[in-house]
């Protein structure tokens, strides 16, 4: 089969990166330890790598934008090692809650979901946990969201129907239950709300709640959709369609208007499709919108930075993975905070790296140790720190102690 022309650009890339290749087998015999689990489901990944080499650490093989023409350039790092950080130094705790399907803070509490539907609390300040209460009735895909005086859940309504729960941050009991219609669930907390995001056959809409009330206050209309991911914050209120990003009027009957635009890069959602990012997941940070793609039909990762004012794309890096680009290494994990891009690679078993958020370069990484279930793959920043949910527990490292 004859390779596109994106794809000898990242092998050339690949081959100019010799000193920092690994030994095959060594990077062999420890993905097989890992299996890749995501958001978006399960993918088990079983696969010989290829004659070539691996790449040990994320490395941007372009870098577009800046406020530029659009035009690539290149993002290959200086031949010096990526420091590393041992895990005594970076690792500030082990905290022991299992399969943690996600994290949220609250003051200074930070609350993790399991699998098994029980709300645990911990205290930012000690790690010290200081609540364990079963919820039922909760949706398989929920995530726990914080803000206005409350946690809120995704549960199970009757007839097909959703549900929103209001839980109580001081005894984790649910205190309020709101009927939403079905195709409802993923939700979010941002400029003094919460929103919710309902897909229906090819379309979407947002419904926004009030928080002292636990009522729908304001929607939109069915939008062009569906939606893959909704965010909210002083950033606005965002959700990924198939055209691109989009921003919510804050009055919730409506979107704004605000077009992504800027310098081209890969979207591997369509992969004969060069321009903005599509239905990619979102997450706010340091004052801009982040759309993350990962890897689909063998193409490389791609983050981009978005202007929330504008819409403008003030940075986009574009990751290589192996040599042999049809198997998926890295399912882009990431999130954003504390003047860096953080990333869980699972290639190398369990690593964090530490990426620039102006070159996309790794800057360290940190080898925690833990292994994986069928809810890993996730990473926060929140509390001051970087957050990892592990099978038996949540890893906590303090950013100040990692190079960067």
């Amino acid at each position: 089969m004859n390779e596109t022309h994106l794809e000898q650009e990242v092998r050339a890339a690949l081959r100019a990166e010799s000193d920092r290749r690994i030994d095959v087998d060594r990077a062999w015999s420890r993905f097989q330890r890992r299996r890749l689990a995501s958001r978006r489901g399960r993918r088990l990944a079983a696969a010989a790598v290829a004659a070539a080499a691996v790449v040990a650490v994320l490395v941007p093989a372009a870098v577009v934008g800046l406020g530029g023409t659009g035009a690539a350039r290149s993002g290959r790092p200086a031949a010096r090692p990526v420091p590393t950080a041992a895990p005594g130094d970076a690792v500030v705790a082990r905290i022991p809650v299992a399969d943690v399907i996600s994290l949220a803070s609250y003051g200074n509490d930070v609350w993790a979901l399991t699998g098994s539907h029980e709300l645990v609390r911990i205290d930012a300040r000690t790690n010290a946990v200081t609540l364990r209460v079963p919820v039922a009735g909760l949706a398989g895909d929920t995530t726990v969201v914080a803000g206005g005086g409350a946690l809120w859940l995704g549960g199970l309504g009757s007839s097909g129907h959703a549900r929103l729960l209001r839980i109580d941050p001081a005894t984790g009991a649910i205190s309020a239950r709101t009927s939403l219609p079905a195709g409802c669930g993923q939700s979010a907390y941002g400029l003094g709300h919460v929103w919710v995001l309902c897909n229906g056959t090819g379309t979407v809409r947002v419904l926004r709640i009030d928080p002292a009330t636990a009522l729908v206050d304001a929607h939109t209309p069915a939008l062009p959709g569906p939606a893959y991911s909704l965010v909210a914050g002083s950033e606005g209120v965002w959700y990924s369609a198939p055209a691109g990003p989009v921003r919510l009027d804050p009055s919730g009957t409506h979107l704004t208007g605000l077009k992504v635009t800027g310098p081209k890069y890969l979207n591997i959602h369509s992969p004969d499709y060069i321009g903005p990012p599509g239905v990619a997941q979102l997450v706010l940070g340091e004052g801009a919108v982040w759309a993350l793609d990962g890897n689909v039909s063998g193409r490389p990762e791609s983050i981009a930075a978005i202007n929330p004012a504008t819409g403008r794309i003030t940075r986009a890096f574009i990751y290589p993975e192996a040599a042999d680009t049809k198997y998926d290494f890295w399912d882009l994990n990431a999130t954003v905070g504390q003047g860096s891009i953080w990333v869980l690679a699972p290639l190398g078993h369990n690593e964090v790296v530490r990426l620039s958020m102006t070159t996309g370069r790794p800057l360290s990484v940190v080898y925690p140790g833990g292994s994986c279930s069928q809810y890993c793959a996730q990473i926060y920043d929140t509390a001051g720190a970087v957050w990892e949910p592990t099978s038996q527990q949540i890893i906590r490292i303090d950013p100040a102690r990692m190079p960067g």
